[in-house]
C-alpha cells in the first residue's frame, strides 16, 4: 500500500481527520487508487460534504466495480440525504457482491423500514442479526419494526432478548412497558414502567405512561401524588407526560397546551413544502387522514358526514394508515365506500404520501388523530405538510401545540373566547356542537333483549358509565360512591374493564362502604347490540375531567340522560357541548357537589326522570346533534372560507360559521 495512504489511515486512527483530509488533497497521483478514493470519500462524509463524498465513492466504483464498501458508503450517504430509493439500490449492490456483508444488510433493513417496506426490512434485519447475533442496534430496530407491523408478541420476544443482554437499560424497559400495555398485560406493564422510573426518574414521559397504565388497571395507590408531580414537572417544561394522558386527570387548557408543545419537540421539522391552490379546479379537494376508519368511535361519528358531503363542490379522499380492522367490519366497509377515493397508506412512506397528495392537488388535509393512535400515528405527514391547509379535528380533544396545523374545529362551548390563547391553531367555530353523528345509526333489531340478558336487576335504578376506565379518577369515584350510598335501590353499570381492574374497582368501592355486588360489568358487544342495551340504563354518570364523547352521543341517541360536569379544558367540555345542543343544559353542572345532588334527585324522582327521557325522545328528530346533512353543510362552509383566505394570501384567522 502507498506510503501516503498509510499515513492518511494512521491519521484517521488517531482521529485527526482534518490532517488526513488535507493529505488527501495533496495526494494527486493516487486518484486511480480505489482504496484512496474510498478513504477520501469517508473523510468528506465525516466533515459534512455529502455530495463530494458521493462523487469519490462513485469514482471508487468506476475504478473497482466490486468494491462493496463503496456501495455501502453510497447507501449511507443517500440515506442521509433522504434519497431512500438510491440508498436501497446501493445497499443491494453491496450485498450482491458480498452476501454476508453485515453492515449493508443492517442498513438496508433500516432504510426499507423508513420506506415502509416492512416485510423486506424484516428479512434484511433478520439476516443482519443472524450474521451478528446479539447486536443491540439491529435488535432494537427489529423491535420497532415489529411494533409498526402490529406484531407485538414477536416484538416482545426480541425485546426480552435485548433486556437479558442489558437488564438495566431504561429505554428497553420502557419499550417493554409499552408493548405489554398494548397487549393488555397491564400489571406487567406497570412493573416495567416502575422499573424504568427506578433506573431513571427523568426518562422522557415515563411518569405519564406509568400513570396511564395504572389508570387502565384502576390501580390508584399514590396516583394523586403522581398527578401533582406531573403537573409540577410540566410547569418546569420537563418531558413528563404525553398530551393525551394528561387529559384524564388535569383540567387545565394551559397545561394541556404546554404538554402538547413539549411533546411536539420530538417531531419538529424545519423543511416545508410550498403549495398553491389550483384556481382552475372545479372542486375543493379534501383529504381525511386516520388509522381509525373502522369500528371505532371516530368512524361511528364521522361516516355519515363523509356520505353527505356535496360532491358537486368537494372531492373527498380517505387516507387510511391503520391495521386493526377485518374485511367484515361494517364501518370500515361503509366509510371506505363513502370516500371518492380511498387510499391504504400503511405501507407507503411519509414522503410518498406527500407526493401523492400533491399529485391529487389536495387543498385541505384533516388530521383525525393528532396525539392519538400510538405507533400507528403518522405525524410527519403533517409536520412535512401534505396540503396547503391543515386542520385538527375530532380524534384528539385539544390543541396540537404545533405550527403545522392552521385550524382546529370546535364550537363556542368547547373553546370559550378566553381560552383561544391556549390553542396553536385558529378556531373554526361551528354552530351547535363540533361533534358530528347521525340519526339512523346501525342498531340491533333484536327486540327480545331484556335486563336479564345483561345480568341487570329489574327493580333497581341503574346508573351507568360506559367510558374507558382510564378516565376514572379517585375524586370522581368518591362522588359515585356517595351517590350509591344515598340511593339504596341503585346499581352502577360499567364496561368490562378486565379482571384486574374489575377487582380493583370492587376493592375501591368496598373501601367506601358500598357493597361491591352493586357494580355490574358489561361485556364488550358489537356496537349495534351495545346501542340496543343502552336503553336499560336510567342515568349516565359522566367522568371528569375527561368527559364522555362518543359514549355521551350514543347514550342520548338511545334516550339515556347524561349528567356531566363542565370544566375549562377541551375534553372536560365535550359532554356540555353535546347537552347544550340537545337542549339539556340542566344536566350540566359546575362542581362534583352539584353533580352529586342532581344524580340523587333524578334517582329519587321517577317523574323527573320520565320528563328527561321524554324530552330527549321528543327532541331527537329535531336535534342538530343528529342532523348529518346540516353538519356537513356547516363544515363545508368552513372549507369554503379557509380556501378563500388562502387564495387571497391571508393568514389563518378565527372564524364563526353561522
Amino acid at each position: 500500500m502507498d506510503i501516503r495512504l498509510n499515513k492518511i489511515l494512521d491519521l484517521i486512527k488517531k482521529k485527526d481527520l482534518i490532517s488526513a483530509k488535507r493529505l488527501c488533497y495533496l495526494a494527486k497521483n493516487l486518484e486511480d487508487n480505489s482504496h484512496f478514493q474510498n478513504t477520501f470519500g469517508y473523510l468528506l462524509y465525516k466533515s459534512g460534504e455529502i455530495d463530494e463524498a458521493i462523487k469519490k465513492w462513485q469514482t471508487t466504483i468506476k475504478i473497482d466495480p466490486n468494491y462493496f464498501y463503496a456501495f455501502n458508503n453510497l447507501g449511507n450517504a443517500y440515506a442521509k440525504k433522504g434519497e431512500f430509493n438510491k440508498a436501497e439500490d446501493n445497499f443491494k449492490k453491496a450485498i450482491k457482491i458480498k452476501p454476508d456483508y453485515f453492515d449493508a444488510c443492517y442498513s438496508l433493513g433500516n432504510t426499507q423500514f423508513k420506506m415502509s417496506k416492512f416485510d423486506e426490512a424484516l428479512l434484511n434485519l433478520d439476516k443482519a442479526i443472524n450474521l451478528r447475533p446479539g447486536y443491540e442496534p439491529a435488535l432494537k430496530s427489529r423491535v420497532m419494526l415489529l411494533r409498526k407491523m402490529s406484531r407485538d408478541k414477536e416484538a416482545l420476544e426480541t425485546l426480552n432478548n435485548l433486556i437479558s443482554i442489558n437488564p438495566t437499560d431504561a429505554e428497553l424497559l420502557f419499550s417493554k412497558g409499552q408493548l405489554l400495555s398494548n397487549l393488555g398485560r397491564k400489571n406487567e406493564a406497570i412493573t416495567s414502567y416502575k422499573n424504568t422510573y427506578l433506573i431513571d426518574q427523568n426518562f422522557p414521559f415515563i411518569l405519564g405512561y406509568l400513570v396511564e397504565a395504572k389508570l387502565a388497571n384502576c390501580e390508584w395507590q399514590n396516583i394523586n401524588q403522581e398527578f401533582e408531580e406531573i403537573k409540577r414537572k410540566l410547569n418546569k417544561q420537563e418531558k413528563v407526560c404525553p398530551p393525551l394522558i394528561i387529559s384524564n386527570f388535569c383540567d387545565s387548557p394551559d397545561l394541556q397546551s404546554l404538554a402538547a408543545k413539549i411533546w411536539n419537540k420530538k417531531n419538529e421539522r424545519s423543511e416545508m413544502i410550498d403549495f398553491n391552490i389550483d384556481e382552475k379546479k372545479e372542486t375543493i379537494n379534501v383529504a381525511y387522514f386516520s388509522a381509525d376508519f373502522r369500528d371505532h368511535p371516530v368512524s361511528h361519528l364521522l361516516t355519515n358526514i363523509i356520505e353527505k358531503h356535496n360532491r358537486s363542490k368537494f372531492k373527498i379522499y380517505g387516507f387510511y394508515f391503520g391495521s386493526m380492522h377485518n374485511e367484515k367490519d361494517i364501518y370500515y366497509n361503509r366509510i371506505k365506500k363513502a370516500f371518492d377515493k380511498f387510499y391504504e397508506i400503511k405501507n407507503l412512506s411519509d414522503d410518498h404520501v406527500i407526493e401523492l397528495c400533491r399529485e391529487l392537488k389536495i387543498d385541505i388535509a384533516i388530521d383525525l388523530m393528532v396525539h392519538t393512535g400510538g405507533t400507528e400515528y403518522r405525524p410527519d405527514i403533517f409536520v412535512k405538510k401534505c396540503a396547503p391547509i391543515q386542520i385538527n379535528f375530532l380524534g384528539y380533544p385539544g390543541t396540537s401545540g404545533s405550527n403545522h396545523y392552521d385550524y382546529i374545529i370546535a364550537d363556542k362551548t368547547i373553546i370559550p373566547e378566553k381560552h383561544k390563547k391556549f390553542y396553536s391553531e385558529k378556531v373554526i367555530y361551528l354552530p351547535n356542537s363540533y361533534q358530528p353523528s347521525e340519526l339512523n345509526r346501525p342498531v340491533s333489531e333484536d327486540k327480545s333483549f331484556s335486563k336479564k340478558d345483561f345480568n341487570l336487576p329489574d327493580n333497581k335504578f341503574i346508573f351507568c358509565c360506559f367510558n374507558t376506565q382510564k378516565k376514572f379518577i379517585p375524586e370522581v369515584f368518591d362522588t359515585w360512591a356517595n351517590i350509591l350510598s344515598k340511593c339504596d335501590k341503585s346499581v352502577f353499570w360499567l364496561m368490562n374493564v378486565g379482571k384486574v381492574a374489575e377487582n380493583n374497582l370492587k376493592t375501591e368501592i368496598e373501601k367506601r362502604n358500598i357493597n361491591s355486588n352493586r357494580l355490574f360489568f358489561a361485556d364488550k358487544l358489537p356496537i349495534q347490540e351495545h346501542r340496543a342495551r343502552l336503553r336499560f340504563a336510567d342515568l349516565f354518570l359522566d367522568t371528569f375531567p375527561y368527559n364522555a364523547h362518543t359514549t355521551c352521543n350514543d347514550a342520548l341517541w338511545a334516550g339515556v340522560p347524561v349528567l356531566t360536569i363542565i370544566g375549562d379544558s377541551f375534553p372536560s367540555r365535550v359532554a356540555a357541548s353535546i347537552l347544550n345542543t340537545s337542549n339539556l343544559n340542566e344536566l350540566i353542572k359546575n362542581s362534583l357537589k352539584e353533580y352529586e345532588e342532581m344524580a340523587v334527585k333524578i334517582a329519587h324522582d321517577p317523574e323527573y326522570l320520565k320528563e328527561l327521557k321524554n324530552k330527549i325522545s321528543e327532541f331527537k328528530k329535531k336535534n342538530p346533534l343528529f342532523n348529518s346533512e346540516l353538519f356537513a353543510k356547516n363544515l363545508e362552509k368552513s372549507f369554503d372560507l379557509v380556501v378563500d383566505r388562502y387564495k387571497d394570501n391571508l393568514k389563518p384567522d378565527h372564524m364563526i360559521i353561522e
